[in-house]
């Protein structure tokens, strides 16, 4: 059973809880609704970098766009997510750069390179950052 109820104290199926939370099964799950904001915050999912930037941790999609200069963007794996990288640049011609750290694309590689447009790369990373590539549209390319 999965329950999230307003903010008071009162009783369900003869168990007192914190009405505010989130209940699965009858267990207290410990999000705050800080955290739970955030969560719902689908605004800090996707960043447009048009120059070198570390790519925040709450990002799940990024777009490269800069069709002269290249952008090397640095990101740190979230276990259990998963990451979309695009080449949205007019041109694409500029060899755009994403590095990891704390995790890998493929099993090996720490450094995806983007250089046409429309490029794109969906990796899901597993608990221990390990990547594996769902889909490399164009020719991106891992080293």
């Amino acid at each position: 059973m999965v329950g999230l109820v307003p903010n008071t104290e009162t009783r369900w199926n003869d168990k007192p809880f914190r009405v505010g939370s989130l209940y699965i099964g009858g267990a207290l799950m410990g999000a705050t609704p800080a955290e739970l904001d955030k969560a719902a915050d689908v605004s800090s999912y996707v960043l447009e970098l048009t120059a070198t930037a570390a790519i925040p941790s709450t990002v799940r999609h990024v777009e490269l766009n800069h069709a002269s200069v290249v952008i090397a963007a640095t990101y740190t794996v979230v276990p259990n997510t998963i990451m979309i990288i695009k080449d949205t640049s007019a041109t694409g011609t500029a060899a755009h750069t994403v590095t990891l750290t704390g995790g890998t694309f493929n099993g090996t590689a720490t450094v995806a390179t983007l250089n046409a447009r429309d490029e794109f790369l969906m990796v899901h990373f597993d608990s221990a950052g390990r990547g594996q590539v769902i889909a490399n549209v164009g020719s991106v390319a891992l080293s």
